[in-house]
């Protein structure tokens, strides 16, 4: 049986693929966990600078496979339920928000419930310009139970993310844009190429400085001013006094272009 997660590491940027493309990348449990694993593996591996996440096929990811996930447990109980998300499907929530490392999600086709909310917890998305997406819960008679009641409204506002858990309506990619959902569109055939240059261009920066200025965003949306300045003035002075910032104003000086990350 194929590999359901695909790990590709080259010059500092993993990436990830989610590989059952005959179910529209739809993931059971075995699949989530192995996806954790992985987005944790790469967090704790130095050679990685930069994660992307894309999917195999014309799908990036259609949420949790019906079949397996809910067909095939009619019977378990609430507190049963309630395990699978906060072991395994929530595993994969907190492997993203403990990574410092910066998360690009490839959106190379449709993305619905679980699926979507997952992708947006990268912490870059660029869709290719074919791609929709939806918050299909309702549909199932579902809610989102991927985080997503706490991510989308602060993407697209409390009004509009109820929106689009209550109606269940695709956005294409175009409208995506427009409400923040993602950075930018591309077509179909140019996505991973563009997605990849940026990468590149992350990846060669001061990986301190990339990771130290993430953490600072997310933990700003906690915290208030004067615990974000008594944050960042630690992190700068550590910036400060690092190689990075010694090679860039060497560089300057030499007028050459810096090479980060040198020993």
């Amino acid at each position: 049986m194929a590999e359901d997660i695909l790990l590709d590491i080259n010059d500092g940027i993993a990436t990830i693929t989610l590989n059952r493309p005959e179910k529209r990348n739809a993931f059971h449990l075995d699949m989530v966990d192995r996806w954790a694993d992985t987005v944790t593996a790469c967090a704790g591996n130095d050679d990685v600078r930069v994660i992307i996440i894309t999917g195999a096929g014309e799908a990036f990811c259609s949420g949790g496979d019906i079949q397996d996930l809910m067909g095939a447990r009619q019977d378990m109980g609430p507190e049963d339920r309630k395990k699978e998300l906060t072991e395994h499907v929530h595993r994969l929530v907190r492997a993203f928000q403990t990574n410092d490392k910066p998360v690009i999600a490839a959106m190379n086709g449709v993305a619905t419930g679980a699926g979507l909310d997952l992708a947006l917890y990268a912490d870059l998305r660029y869709a290719a310009a074919s791609a929709r997406f939806s918050e299909t819960y309702v549909k199932v008679g579902l809610i989102p139970g991927a985080g997503g009641a706490w991510i989308l409204p602060r993407i697209v506002g409390t009004a509009k993310a109820l929106e689009l858990f209550w109606t269940a309506d695709f956005v294409d990619a175009e409208e995506a844009l427009r409400l923040g959902l993602v950075n930018n569109v591309f077509a179909d055939d140019a996505l991973m190429d563009e997605v990849m240059a940026i990468a590149r261009k992350i990846a060669a920066g001061p990986q301190f400085a990339n990771e130290a200025i993430k953490r600072a965003i997310y933990h700003g949306r906690s915290s208030d001013l004067p615990t974000a300045l008594d944050l960042i003035s630690s992190a700068y002075t550590i910036a400060a006094t690092g190689p990075d910032h010694a090679e860039a104003v060497s560089a300057f000086l030499e007028k050459r272009r810096p090479e980060f990350g040198k020993k």
